[in-house]
């Protein structure tokens, strides 16, 4: 019988009713025009005919008498135990559905069978469907289960009445995976042993913990962020059993465009839109910070090998960032994130996988047990929340001749946190979705528009910095002034007006003023299509520009 890792075992471990451990994910079909009527029971009767289900869909939980959880394979599945449709009062609202998809996800998944679950959604505006997937993070983490949704899809409509559903896509780990989870129980233990020599396991632990837990795996010279400094705030109480879920998206296209001016990556934008609008969420409710969120951030550890050539495969862990400080403009914000990423994998890397992989379960652990045990009020926050970037498909994709028009991961929450990030990539859109537990913040729901908001301004900010640089450039160069600069030239290289390389080296300079031009020209016209501007509205600062000439004539 397949037996759970420590990995798995850990997500059945710290599972309770207040924290389910399942990820889910929000499907948004645009079914044909021919079949939209009644395409939600169409899918849900075809679906009950796919009888047959493989690994891990077919496996159920089974305790053993030494206390350790064993997969038991099911030789029949009762579909009807997993497969759900209900209808929403047509034409369905977005917030209808959000709130559906709240209750769904905060409902804990039977044990007593296999542990995953399909909703078809009927009734939305426009006849579009949703489906909503559960399963739960002993079986499949976030990333794999995206990729066999898509795997259940296709590029054009004809092939996709062909593919299987995703209980029919074996999920079953390869042999590299096994032997990485093999690895990494090893190392646990071993950390184990070495911190337990070190470390008493009582209360002082937690206030000396960092600088020993350190020591016990050997970091103790690295640079890394000193564990267990985050700020106390809303996003780190004991969450309640409800849950609710805001959803959101971006044009990718935009976030290429701030990465292509600034040189940042999508993940350190999507970062600085995350931190902007909880800062904002933060203030709004009379809760400044002193000092910056600090964020779980998934990172693959994969390390250049001998001649420089990177080494396949993954190494996965999670890593600390800490957010921009409070009172940074959006730019200033987004290069200390920038930094602090590229910070956080470079000494990830420098110290080793294996040695950073410790360091993080050490940390990570000791914070999901303090969540899990009520301990917030006396140990302080390793993280405030986590924020995650899933890849998905590069194409638009069809399932059962429906487009697929949206795509979002509604993921779960960690002990001691009540607010969960996730990014999913789909063609030209990034959507992402916010889960968090509505009791403990009440209009939450608001950071998605603020996430919005955040990444407009962002792009305006970068835009304005791009026009200024070329502007910059230009300033002063008018006829004279290129005359004068071509003169001094040619005099370095005793040229006359008569000579033909004179004409050349003019032609050269007045060219380049050309090409700043029209570079400016260019920024200013991209800027002008990001923000509208009103030419009757009376500058923000005009009252303080009044009274300050007032002033000024008074002293004369």
């Amino acid at each position: 019988m397949p037996s759970l890792s420590l990995l798995d075992f850990s997500f059945i471990a710290f599972e309770t009713a207040k924290t389910p451990m399942h990820v889910t994910g929000l499907v948004i079909l645009e079914p044909p025009e021919e079949h939209a009527a009644t395409y939600a029971q169409d899918l849900y009767s075809h679906f009950l005919q796919q009888t047959e289900t493989v690994p891990p869909f077919n496996w159920k939980l089974n305790w053993s008498l030494t206390g350790k959880p064993r997969w038991d394979v099911m030789r029949n599945v009762n579909l009807e135990d997993h497969l759900r449709i209900t209808m929403l009062p047509s034409p369905g609202t977005e917030h209808q559905l959000q709130q559906v998809v709240g209750r769904l996800h905060s409902q804990v998944l039977d044990r007593s069978r296999p542990m995953w679950e399909l909703w078809v959604i009927g009734g939305l505006e426009n006849n579009r469907v949703a489906l909503v997937m559960k399963i739960h993070h002993s079986m499949a983490d976030g990333v794999r289960a995206s990729r066999i949704f898509t795997d259940s899809c296709s590029a054009d409509v004809e092939n996709s009445f062909e593919n299987k559903p995703f209980w029919q896509c074996d999920l079953r780990k390869s042999r590299s995976q096994r032997r990485e989870e093999t690895h990494l129980t090893d190392m646990v233990m071993k950390t184990a042993m070495a911190a337990s020599k070190q470390i008493s396991l009582i209360p002082s632990m937690f206030r000396l913990g960092s600088k020993l837990a350190l020591k016990a795996v050997k970091l103790a010279d690295c640079d890394l962020k000193v564990p267990f400094t985050a700020p106390k705030t809303p996003f780190n109480l004991s969450p309640k059993r409800s849950r609710a879920v805001s959803l959101g998206n971006f044009s990718i296209g935009q976030l290429k465009h701030i990465s292509r001016i600034t040189g940042a990556s999508m993940n350190d934008i999507l970062f600085t839109v995350s931190d902007i609008a909880l800062n904002r969420y933060l203030i709004d409710r009379a809760i400044p910070l002193r000092k910056p969120l600090v964020a779980m951030m998934p990172i693959n550890l994969r390390g250049k090998g001998s001649g420089g050539v990177e080494v396949k495969g993954n190494k996965m862990s999670v890593g600390h960032v800490e957010l921009g400080k409070p009172h940074l403009s959006a730019l200033e914000r987004l290069e200390a994130i920038q930094h602090a990423t590229l910070d956080l994998k470079k000494e990830a890397l420098n110290i080793s996988p294996d040695a950073y992989v410790n360091y993080s379960l050490l940390v990570n652990g000791v914070s999901l047990f303090s969540g899990k045990f009520g301990l917030n009020n006396f140990i302080p926050p390793a993280s405030n929340l986590l924020i995650s970037n899933v890849p998905g498909a590069k194409e638009k994709l069809y399932f059962m001749g429906a487009k697929v028009q949206e795509q979002y991961p509604v993921s779960l929450l960690m002990p001691g946190q009540t607010l969960n990030i996730t990014f999913f990539s789909n063609a030209d859109t990034m959507y992402f979705s916010l889960v968090a537990c509505n009791q403990s913040l009440p209009g939450f729901e608001v950071i998605a528009d603020y996430m919005v908001e955040a990444l407009e301004d962002i792009e305006a900010e970068v835009m304005n910095t791009a026009v200024s640089a070329v502007a910059e450039q230009l300033e002063y160069r008018e006829d004279e002034t290129l005359a004068v600069e071509t003169a001094v030239e040619a005099a370095n290289y005793s040229l006359t007006p008569e000579d033909e390389e004179f004409e050349v080296l003019f032609a050269e300079k007045q060219k380049k003023v050309e090409e700043l031009e029209k570079q400016l020209a260019k920024l200013t016209e991209m800027l002008s299509a990001t923000v509208e501007v009103d030419p009757q509205a009376t500058a923000k600062n005009q009252d303080s520009l009044e009274d300050s000439e007032k002033k000024a004539a008074s002293l004369h």
